[in-house]
């Protein structure tokens, strides 16, 4: 398991090893980007509704949608660069996992952002539906 092996401070030596914690991580950003899309649903939903002719709270809850939306893949592909990485010993090994990295960061953002923007399309009476609003 991945948190097997940074918790046991574990090394990887050989592809096998490599292709668990490639599984691992992939898996991992899945869990992150639904994570971080549960966060900004909570926050949008705690931000209240404003009255009046140009309410404020729609901007308030996509700017926290865009932060999480940015914060998310940087630190995920942060963590795997700076520690995960360190735990592989094998050079090419080590490139390889890079090349992962960047394939499940991507993947969180873009799948963030996509996902977002249809639930905030299904939800659109909803708190998160003015993330995203539709023109009447």
């Amino acid at each position: 398991m991945h948190f097997l092996i940074i918790w046991a401070d574990q090394h990887i030596r050989t592809v096998r090893q490599l292709d668990a914690l490639i599984s691992e991580t992939y898996v991992i950003a899945i869990i992150i980007l639904l994570l971080f899309l549960s966060i900004a649903m909570l926050i949008a939903n705690s931000i209240a509704y404003e009255g009046g002719k140009n309410p404020k709270d729609p901007a308030q809850r996509r700017t926290w949608f865009i932060v999480l939306g940015l914060i998310a893949p940087t630190v995920f592909f942060l963590f795997n660069y700076l520690y995960v990485k360190t735990t592989i010993e094998n050079v090419a090994l080590q490139a390889k996992f890079s090349h992962t990295n960047v394939i499940a960061t991507v993947i969180i953002f873009l799948f963030y952002f996509i996902i977002g923007f249809l639930l905030s399309k299904v939800l659109k009476n909803s708190k998160f539906g003015t993330i995203f609003p539709t023109k009447k």
